[in-house]
C-alpha cells in the first residue's frame, strides 16, 4: 500500500489538508485526520516549538512521526527578560540590597499558570515520608529554568550541605537504630517529627530569616543513600530545628542537610522564589539577557496507550512537570529524541519489542530511561532495548535510585549505551534474563558510599541476567568511596565476564551474601578498597544473629515470603534454573549447601587484576567452603601485567583471559 504523508508546519493552519504546501498548524490536527485514512502514514513535523501534549492511542498504531531537527516539542511557557518587573517594595525588604536591583517578578497568573501548578511545594527525595501526612498529596513541583538551565530555589548554603551537630529526638523513625525496625509505622499515620540540633553559625543564619513560614530542609539525614525532605519549625532559643515529616531512618550527628523554599536567601544569581499565596515568581538573573520557562505541563509531552508499532523519531522535549514521554503497547520505536529539562525520566516504556535508541537525555529531575516488561512467572521476555543513548546530568532533584536505565520484568536489553555524571547508580535492574552489555559508565555515584554503578539486591529467584563488556571508570569521589558491580542482599544467579573497571573508589565487585552467581574474566584495575568483595551476610545473619538475619531467619521474613510468590519449581523455571528449583526449605539443616542462605554454587575465576597492592579482594570463609575458587591473576602495575592504559589493550593477555573488545564498547557512531 502507498505511503501518505502528512505535513506539519509552525507556519500552517489546522483548517489545511495537511499537504507539503498546505501543512496543519499542530501535530494533533495531524493525528487526528491521520485516524480516518488508511495506509502506511507518516507525519512529518518542521522545525518549530510545538506547545502540545500529544496523545496516540490503538487508531494511531503503525504511524510514523518523523521531526526535522530543531522541532522542539514543549511544556514551558517562556518569558523574555524585557517582560519581567521589578519586585514590590515589600519584597525589596527581604533581599540584599544587591539582589534588590537584579531580582525580577513575574506575574504567574497573567502568564496563565494555574494555581494547582505553583500553590503546593511537594516533597522531594526518595525516601520522603510525606504520604504518610493528612493533607500532603503527591505532585511534582513547578519548574523554572533561565536559558534552559534549570534555576535552584532559593537555599542555604547556596552550594553542598551543612551537617547536624547533635540530634535530639530521632522522631517517630520506622527504623532506628539500623535494623531495629518499629513495629506498625507503615500503618501509622501523623508520625512525630523529631528535633535536630544545627550548629551556632548555621543558628544565627535562620535568626536573620525573620518569620521564616514555609522553609523546608532537604538531605542525607543518616544514610547517604537515602534522600529525602520535610517543611521545618524553628526554636533557635536552643538551635532546634523540627522537622515536620519524620525520617524514615532516623537521623544522625553528621547528616547533611540544607534549608531550601527562604524568601530571604534570594539572593545569588540562578535562584528563584515563588510567593505562593499571590502567584508571583522571583528570579534572580545569572544574565541580563535571559529567556525564563516555567514548566507548566503536569502530564507527559508524548503518552502512547495501547498504540503498537508506532515510531516517534527526530523531536526535542523539553520543560514539563512529569516523564516526557510514556508508553504502553508493543513494537514501539522511539528514535533521536533529545529530552532536556523534564522534572521526572526520559522516557518510561511498558510492553514488548519496544526499542529507545539513539536518544539524549539529560538535566531530569530524576532518571533516564525505564524499560519494563516481560512475564516472570513463565520467564517469557519482555525484549524491550534500550541501545546507543546518552544519558547524563540526570537526578537533579530526587538524588537516590534514579538510574540512567532501569530493567524490570524479564529479558530486557541495554547496550551501547553511555551514562555519565550522577549522584547514584547507573544502571538498575530487576527480575529475571536481562542482557546489560557494551556500556560506557562513568562518573557516577557521586554522592554515596553504599551503592554502586550497575545495582540490582534483594532476590534469591533473579537468576539469568548477564552483565558483559561494559567499561566503567571512575566511580565514587574523594568523599563517597562507591562500588562498580553491586549485587546487594542476597542477589542471586548473576553473571558478569568481560569487564573493565577502572578507578573505582570501593570495591570493583561487591556481592551481598547471594549464590550461582558468575564472576569471571572480568579486569579490574586501580587502587579501589578491594577488587572483589563476597561476603556471607544472609548466612550470619541467620546463623549468628548478624544485621541480615531479620531478612531471612524465618519462614515469614522478607526473603522467603519473596521467593514463595516466584514458581521457582515449575517446570519452566526447572529446566532453565536447576540449582534454584533444589533450593532447600529445611531450616533443621541451614549448613546444607542447598540451603538458601549458603553462599554456594559461585564462580569466581580468571579475572585480571591490577592495582598497587595486589590482591584479589575480601572473600568471606563461607565462601571458600561451599565453592572451588578458580585461578586469577595479579600484578602489581600496568608494567607488570603489559597493559596499556591508552588503548586498554594487553601485550599480551594472560592465558585463559580473552580479550575484551574495548573498541565496541559505548555508543555506536555511524
Amino acid at each position: 500500500m502507498t505511503e501518505q504523508i502528512i505535513y506539519v508546519s509552525p507556519q500552517g493552519q489546522d483548517s489545511n489538508p495537511g499537504t507539503r504546501e498546505l501543512p496543519f498548524r499542530t501535530i494533533s490536527a495531524a493525528r487526528d485526520r491521520a485516524r480516518i485514512m488508511a495506509g502506511t502514514l507518516t507525519i512529518k513535523v518542521s522545525r518549530g516549538i510545538y506547545r502540545e501534549n500529544l496523545m496516540f492511542d490503538s487508531r494511531d498504531s503503525g504511524c510514523r512521526y518523523l521531526a526535522e531537527e530543531g522541532a522542539v516539542l514543549t511544556g514551558g511557557l517562556c518569558v523574555p527578560y524585557e517582560e519581567t518587573e521589578a519586585p514590590s517594595e515589600e519584597v525589596k525588604a527581604y533581599l540584599s540590597s544587591e539582589a534588590a536591583k537584579k531580582v525580577r517578578a513575574i506575574d504567574l497568573k497573567r502568564q496563565g499558570v494555574e494555581a494547582s501548578a505553583y500553590g503546593p511545594l511537594y516533597p522531594i527525595g526518595q525516601y520522603h515520608t510525606g504520604e504518610k501526612y493528612d493533607g500532603m498529596v503527591p505532585g511534582v513541583n513547578l519548574e523554572v529554568f533561565e536559558n534552559g538551565e534549570r534555576m535552584t530555589l532559593a537555599r542555604y548554603p547556596k552550594e553542598g550541605f551543612l551537617q547536624f551537630e547533635d540530634i535530639a529526638d530521632v522522631g517517630d523513625a520506622a527504623e532506628f537504630p539500623p535494623q531495629n525496625y518499629w513495629k506498625g509505622w507503615e500503618v501509622r499515620r501523623n508520625h512525630r517529627g523529631g528535633c535536630y540540633i544545627v550548629d551556632k553559625e548555621t543558628n544565627e543564619r535562620i535568626k536573620t530569616w525573620g518569620e521564616p513560614g514555609n522553609v523546608w530542609m532537604a538531605g542525607y539525614f543518616y544514610w547517604d543513600w537515602a534522600d529525602s525532605s520535610t517543611p521545618v519549625t524553628f526554636d533557635t532559643e536552643n538551635r532546634g530545628v523540627r522537622p515536620g515529616f519524620v525520617s524514615r531512618f532516623g537521623a544522625r550527628k553528621g547528616g547533611q542537610y540544607y534549608f531550601y523554599n527562604i524568601p530571604q536567601e534570594l539572593d545569588s544569581p540562578g535562584e528563584y522564589w515563588i510567593d505562593r499565596k499571590k502567584g508571583i515568581l522571583y528570579v534572580y538573573p545569572r544574565e541580563p539577557e535571559a529567556v525564563f520557562e516555567i514548566s507548566a505541563a503536569d502530564s507527559p509531552l508524548i503518552r502512547l496507550s495501547g498504540a503498537d508499532g508506532m515510531v516517534i523519531s527526530g523531536f526535542t522535549l523539553t520543560n514539563v512537570r512529569e516523564t516526557a514521554v510514556t508508553a504502553r503497547g508493543n513494537g514501539n520505536r522511539f528514535l533521536n529524541l533529545r529530552i532536556r529539562n523534564a522534572a521526572v525520566h526520559g522516557i518510561q516504556v511498558e510492553g514488548c519489542r519496544n526499542v529507545v535508541e539513539g536518544c539524549e537525555i539529560s538535566h531530569t529531575g530524576r532518571g533516564g530511561i525505564i524499560l519494563s516488561g516481560g512475564v516472570r512467572d513463565t520467564l517469557t521476555p519482555g525484549e524491550n532495548t534500550a541501545k546507543n543513548n546518552w544519558i547524563h546530568d540526570f537526578s537533579k532533584v530526587y538524588q537516590t535510585y534514579q538510574a540512567g536505565v532501569r530493567l524490570s520484568g524479564v529479558g530486557n536489553v541495554c547496550a551501547h549505551n553511555e551514562i555519565s555524571s550522577a549522584p547514584h547508580l547507573a544502571v538498575f535492574y530487576e527480575g529475571n534474563e536481562h542482557v546489560i552489555e557494551y556500556n560506557y559508565i562513568h562518573d557516577v555515584v557521586l554522592h554515596s558510599r553504599d551503592a554502586g554503578a550497575i545495582y540490582s539486591g534483594f532476590d534469591w529467584a533473579a537468576h539469568g541476567t548477564v552483565i558483559r563488556y561494559n567499561r566503567i571508570e571512575r566511580v565514587g569521589s574523594e568523599e563517597f568511596s562507591a562500588n562498580g558491580i553491586y549485587w546487594d542482599d542476597g542477589l542471586s544467579g548473576q553473571t558478569a565476564y568481560g569487564n573493565l573497571l577502572t578507578d573505582i573508589r570501593g570495591y570493583g565487585f561487591l556481592a551481598g551474601g547471594g549464590r550461582d552467581n558468575c564472576i569471571r574474566e572480568n579486569l579490574i584495575l586501580g587502587d579501589c578498597i578491594a577488587p572483589v568483595y563476597y561476603d556471607e551476610r544472609n548466612r550470619e545473619g541467620f546463623l549468628k544473629g548478624g544485621w541480615a538475619g531479620g531478612s531471612c531467619s524465618s519462614p515469614g521474613a522478607p526473603h522467603w515470603k519473596k521467593l514463595a510468590e516466584i514458581p521457582y519449581t515449575s517446570e519452566i523455571w526447572r529446566k532453565k534454573y536447576p540449582t534454584l528449583a533444589g533450593i532447600s526449605t529445611d531450616f533443621q539443616n541451614p549448613q546444607a549447601p542447598e540451603f538458601p542462605i549458603n553462599p554456594a554454587n559461585v564462580v569466581l575465576e580468571h579475572n585480571v587484576i591490577i592495582r598497587s597492592n595486589a590482591c584479589l579482594g575480601e572473600i568471606a570463609e563461607a565462601v571458600y567452603a561451599y565453592n572451588e575458587i578458580g585461578e586469577y591473576y595479579l600484578f602489581d602495575s600496568e608494567e607488570a601485567a603489559g597493559f596499556d592504559r591508552e588503548t586498554l589493550r594487553f601485550r599480551s593477555p594472560p592465558d585463559n583471559f580473552p580479550e575484551i573488545p574495548v573498541e565496541e564498547i559505548g555508543r555506536m557512531r555511524n
